[in-house]
């Protein structure tokens, strides 16, 4: 009976390879708890959407499953996240895993200095809420005209995973926006309260909100064009209607909606 061959040694290249991938695996597996955390998912919650069981998606997070691409692909899905965006991420060296967002609200701070706003990004606007709410950006200044302190919510979306619950927590947030300015006034006139969808224009959004035109439409019925006015000049009033705003997928430009999209 012949003897079974030894396995061949590993050469340095493949040993660099191995340990890659290894860092790689769990970084990953940090990106997927970060997206369940932030949906607000169990574990056994989050696989069953992704069609894995509990075990599975935990060795996932820890990075010790050696899981083939589609595995992967629809763990990412089931939190909102994307495994190609998150590749992209692990390999730009030194980068944040939410370095696409906050270029997205570094563009939005930018611009608003134009028009005179304080910026108050990942500012908690419901303390009481039983998940603590945090804005992506909100702005805020005294309007020179009447004296109104003025708020501006920008609430910015790389990904949908549920496009309805995106939009109700939009409604969400803006209430506890409402609230947060109101026990904040300086004066006895009501603070001025408003906000923007904002959403970064990749083909896959594209094509989600072409889809659903009136649907955005009937939701956010503001002006684009009047709300990039008020973001970058301290004359121009607060629009009173929600809008939806295009952010390029550099994250370089700001750019309005049209109406039926």
């Amino acid at each position: 009976m012949g003897r079974g061959k030894r396995p061949a040694k590993r050469t340095p290249l493949q040993v660099a390879a191995d340990e890659a991938s290894i860092e790689l695996a769990k970084k990953l597996g940090r990106m997927l708890k970060d997206g369940r955390v932030r949906s607000r998912q169990t574990q056994a919650r989050a696989a069953d959407r992704g069609g894995i069981s509990q075990s599975e998606w935990s060795a996932l997070e820890l990075g010790r499953n050696a899981a083939t691409v589609p595995t992967l692909n629809r763990a990412a899905a089931a939190v909102g996240g994307s495994l190609d965006a998150w590749i992209r991420q692990t390999s730009a060296a030194g980068l944040p895993r939410d370095a696409v967002h906050l270029r997205h609200q570094e563009l939005i701070i930018r611009l608003g200095i134009g028009g005179k706003w304080k910026a108050l990004p990942e500012e908690f606007i419901d303390r009481d809420a039983r998940t603590s709410r945090a804005a992506d950006v909100l702005l805020t200044r005294r309007n020179p005209t009447d004296a109104v302190d003025e708020y501006a919510f920008w609430d910015v979306w790389d990904w949908f995973d549920d496009i309805g619950a995106s939009v109700r927590d939009f409604g969400r947030r803006m209430d506890a926006v409402d609230r947060y300015a109101t026990a904040r006034m300086r004066t006895d006139k009501l603070p001025r309260v408003g906000g923007c969808f904002v959403v970064r224009a990749t083909t896959r959004n594209r094509r989600l909100i072409a889809d659903h035109r009136h649907f955005f439409s009937a939701r956010f019925p503001g002006s684009g064009h009047a709300w990039l006015r008020a973001l970058q000049d301290p004359a121009a009033p607060l629009p009173s209607e929600p809008a939806l705003i295009w952010v390029s997928v550099r994250g370089d430009r700001l750019f309005p909606a049209r109406h039926g999209i």
